[in-house]
């Protein structure tokens, strides 16, 4: 038996990836139109959709995965995360932003940063793979007849 269906993970973080897309372009879109973006209410807004992610991603992943749910769950929303990266390294590049990539006073990428994310994708993608498989059990039989 397997406990990562590499096929349910690969879904589950294309799901998130293809939504931190969207989320993300809108994100830029306001940040320039708002004045102080961090300090506004738009900033938690954007947190919650981008938890939300992590909790979709796990969950496509757990309903495929009915073996392991939570497992495939934690990984897809991590993997949605570790797709994402590159692509937000090559929108920093061609926003050629003042802000730096790993350094100075306040970078896009930092190692509490990073880590944090993984740590929110690993728990909402679990709570995702939670979700898919409450459905999952109560869609099934309570009682099946054995068979004739």
């Amino acid at each position: 038996m397997k406990v990562i269906d590499r096929h349910a993970v690969a879904r589950g973080a294309a799901i998130g990836l293809l939504l931190f897309v969207p989320i993300s372009a809108l994100r830029v879109l306001i940040d320039r139109n708002v004045d102080d973006f961090d300090h506004s209410g738009w900033a938690p807004l954007f947190a919650l959709a981008i938890f939300a992610v992590y909790a979709i991603a796990g969950f496509v992943a757990a309903r495929i995965a009915t073996d392991a749910p939570y497992s495939n769950g934690i990984v897809a929303a991590i993997g949605a995360l570790v797709l994402w990266l590159p692509i937000r390294t090559v929108i920093w590049a061609i926003r050629d932003s003042s802000q730096p990539l790993f350094g100075g006073t306040d970078p896009v990428f930092t190692p509490g940063r990073i880590l944090g994310q993984v740590v929110f994708a690993a728990a909402l993608g679990a709570i995702g793979g939670v979700v898919a498989a409450r459905r999952s059990a109560r869609r099934a039989p309570d009682h099946a007849e054995p068979p004739v």
